[in-house]
């Protein structure tokens, strides 16, 4: 007896001590569940860039870095359009707008409008820096010097206004930590770093959210004609898609599970054989995220599509147990050998699809992405929870539901079925040479197409073309050149390295050098640093004159123009230098793109900053940008990563589990043909893969593979018993291929409720999920018996 017989023997023991006691494993395994599930009220939703990178990674190291000295570098742009921005009565509305924002938005740090904007200027022998609205216009003549002093500021430009002067923004950054005030936290910019245990958490991404929606909220009350109010920036990106999130994860759950009732019903015609199974897998899947909850890990966009995926895979098993337990209940009607006899017949095969779905799940576990990792984990623990369920608690609550057999019409049904399936498995086996040549034709069209595949990542780019913030955010690009930032940090390592007027000017010079960068594909829109300050700073002690907007060529007079700043009241050195003087922030504006298009952009910028500050200076680049990048190249290695595992670990389970290395390998090409289809597919009509569209691979592995378990599995078995190879696939075909038809379409339909969903990149990843399961059927059911024929030594067939 090999140990697939042991362990079929051994699943028919465990069938007989379930029918035994199944009040009592009824009641512990509910029970733990309702402790896990209890855990779900502390759930998280998390977009924002930094959820999508792992606490550890060095990119995302560098970002808190920069944040625990200079702040958060995300803002909230509200952006408003008008015809003359120095109007009067758009003024006073404007003002009207930002005390609103100010008293209002939660977690703010700090607001900047035009109201507000920094003033700096020199009255006689005093600096002064104040607010460009200090004092109210009382006329058109003092509203007029306002406006000059405004269009001739470097600062404001692309920043504040247009050069239309049609459009002008309120920025709003937000607090750096979570519920505690940045000036409470640091103590003031000259007090040495906090300590580690003293630091707080950062600002969360649902605190970020309530910021956003706090802004939306009063730009809908102050938006009117001639004042109209939009939202823009990355953490309002970020906030659309989490509601996006919250809204389509409910909807996918109330699809699948009416598809799921609507199909179960047509292959068992039953209501107990609608609810058991639905029961079971909504069991399976509240424990999963109950576990979510208890471990702390939030739902991202990639693990948004965990509670529609679990109960699509949970309910296969749950249809292959279920087809055996009435084929052998409406033969004898005995409930308790029925359930015996269909742990003993399938127990195997779905302990084995279980196992290589949750294989190919669990190979992104050690992706680059913690949302794709954190899926990778939790969706193969969700697998194997179903499939608990589904031998141990299904049979137990099984054996104290009431059964009657099944109509004789509808078993003639399902004659007619299985006369189908055996006429696809002649046709397969008749026709093998050209199957398998137009399929290897097929693979061979599709390679080609696929090895021009492109890598994406724009979290913008999944929107709908109608979106509010997609349109704010182009509006932002196209008249204020930009609405994300880079950050480059500028360390001299010696305390007071910046009173370098040298290295200042090289600062600058780099400023201006990015700001000439444009191309076909991307652009520099603006940079500034502390040196505009210091150029403010030495304009106004020669008598506001424009010809001193300069850095001044004398070392010594930097500390006391710093020194005259900090007096004058203004904390804006805060943002721009550390405490010592011996870092400063270079912060360039940047379109919103695909994240791919920065990579140029950033080498460009690099050399440039190279070539400028030498190797004696150390330069971190940081921010939203270098972000966005390092998900895509961690995308891209996490992608290459996942598929060679998932292929390897799922060849080795098929391999031991048919007793053969020859039937094993074989048995994977109808598991890879559909991955090799898809990505070709994608190429062709120029669809990238994405965070979503790069899952597909290691999904659909592990998805087909459950059906050439049990094509496999009896086909083994049938081959065993003596049959000959045309007969044991006709056996197999007609014994399990009814349970990989139904199965295969409930899995199709639960990827293809995505079709509904309101990013586009789950709409992608649904229509090509579900099209690469059936045809992953269709090369079961086809493709499989034909290689089986040709690849048997001729004295076999």
């Amino acid at each position: 007896m090999n140990w697939r017989s042991k362990t079929e023997s051994y699943l028919e023991k465990m069938g007989d001590k379930i029918v035994l006691h199944p009040k009592k494993i009824i009641f512990f395994i509910l029970t733990l569940s309702i402790f896990v599930i209890a855990q779900l009220p502390s759930i998280t939703i998390d977009t924002s860039t930094e959820g999508f990178l792992h606490e550890n990674d060095p990119a995302l190291l560098r970002y808190e870095a920069f944040k625990e000295q200079f702040g958060q570098d995300e803002r909230i742009m509200l952006v408003v359009q008008t015809k003359d921005i120095f109007d009067m009565a758009f003024l006073e509305r404007l003002k009207e707008l930002h005390k609103e924002l100010e008293s209002t938005v939660p977690h703010l740090n700090d607001i900047t409008s035009l109201i507000n904007a920094r003033n700096t200027r020199g009255e006689k022998e005093r600096l002064i820096v104040e607010d460009l609205f200090e004092q109210w216009p009382r006329d058109e003549k003092e509203l007029a010097a306002i406006k000059e002093l405004a269009i001739h500021s470097e600062m404001y430009k692309n920043l504040l206004l247009n050069e239309k002067l049609t459009l002008t923004t309120l920025i709003l950054e937000p607090a750096a930590y979570e519920n505690v005030a940045v000036d409470d936290l640091l103590a003031g910019f000259d007090e040495e770093e906090v300590s580690s245990e003293e630091k707080a958490a950062f600002l969360s991404d649902a605190s970020k959210s309530e910021m956003v929606r706090a802004a939306e909220e009063i730009a809908k009350k102050f938006t009117q004609e001639n004042f109209e109010v939009f939202v823009a920036g990355s953490l309002a990106v970020n906030d659309y898609n989490k509601r996006s999130v919250q809204k389509d994860m409910q909807k996918f759950v109330k699809l699948v599970l009416l598809i799921m009732a609507v199909f179960l019903f047509v292959v068992f015609r039953r209501f107990s054989a609608v609810l058991l199974p639905i029961f079971v897998v909504l069991l399976s899947l509240l424990s999963t995220m109950g576990l979510m909850a208890l471990s702390s890990t939030p739902i991202t966009i990639p693990t948004q599509i965990l509670p529609s995926f679990l109960l699509a895979v949970g309910i296969g098993a749950t249809v292959h147990l279920l087809a055996m337990f009435f084929k052998e209940f409406n033969r004898h009607g005995v409930k308790e050998r029925a359930i015996v006899y269909a742990l003993g017949h399938s127990g195997l095969p779905i302990i084995m699809t279980s196992l290589t779905t949750a294989a190919g799940l669990l190979s992104f576990s050690t992706a680059q992405i913690s949302p794709i990792a954190d899926l990778g984990l939790f969706a193969a623990t969700g697998v194997m929870i179903a499939l608990l369920n589904t031998l141990v608690l299904m049979p137990a609550i099984m054996a104290v539901l009431p059964f009657k057999a099944a109509k004789p019409k509808h078993l003639e049904k399902s004659q007619k079925m299985d006369a189908f399936l055996k006429g696809i498995a002649d046709l397969s086996f008749n026709h093998a040479k050209l199957i398998v040549s137009l399929s290897v034709l097929v693979v061979l069209i599709f390679v080609y197409f696929a090895k021009d595949i492109s890598f994406h990542h724009d979290p913008l780019s999944w929107q709908p073309d109608d979106s509010a913030v997609k349109i704010a955010t182009s509006l932002v690009d196209k008249e204020l050149k930009g609405s994300v930032t880079m950050e480059v940090i500028i360390d001299t390592k010696k305390e007071n390295g910046l009173y370098s007027s040298e290295l200042l000017e090289r600062i600058d010079a780099i400023r201006k050098k990015a700001e000439a960068i444009q191309s076909e594909n991307y652009f520099v829109g603006k940079g500034w640093s502390v040196v505009e300050v210091l150029k403010e700073i030495h304009r106004a002690l020669h008598e506001n004159r424009q010809e001193f907007y300069a850095i001044t060529d004398n070392d010594a007079l930097i500390p006391q123009e710093f020194l005259l700043f900090e007096n004058s009241g203004s904390d804006d050195l805060e943002d721009l230098v550390d405490s010592r003087f011996s870092q400063a922030r270079l912060t360039f504006k940047l379109p919103w793109m695909e994240a791919g298009r920065y990579e140029e952009l950033s080498q460009e910028l690099t050399v440039l900053i190279k070539e400028e500050l030498g190797s004696e200076i150390e330069v971190t680049i940081t921010g939203m940008v270098p972000l966005f990048q390092r998900t895509l190249v961690a995308a891209m290695n996490s992608m290459a990563i996942s598929y060679v595992i998932a292929f390897a670990l799922i060849a080795v389970m098929m391999i031991l589990l048919l007793g053969s290395v020859k039937t094993g390998l074989v048995s994977m090409v109808p598991n890879v043909l559909p991955v090799v289809m898809t990505l070709g597919f994608m190429s062709m009509v120029d669809m990238p893969l994405d965070m979503f569209t790069m899952l597909i691979g290691a999904i659909v592995i592990g998805l087909s593979v459950d059906d050439t378990v049990h094509f496999f599995h009896n086909f083994s078995r049938y081959r065993h018993e003596g049959h000959s190879l045309q007969l044991a696939v006709e056996e197999t075909m007609v014994g399990t291929g009814r349970a990989m038809v139904a199965t295969t379409i409930v899995l199709a339909l639960g990827f293809y409720v995505y079709i509904f969903a309101s990013l586009s990149n789950l709409v992608n990843f649904g229509i090509l999920t579900g099209g690469a399961i059936i045809i992953a059927l269709l090369s079961d059911i086809i493709l499989a018996p034909a290689l089986l024929k040709l690849l048997s030594p001729k004295d076999e067939k």
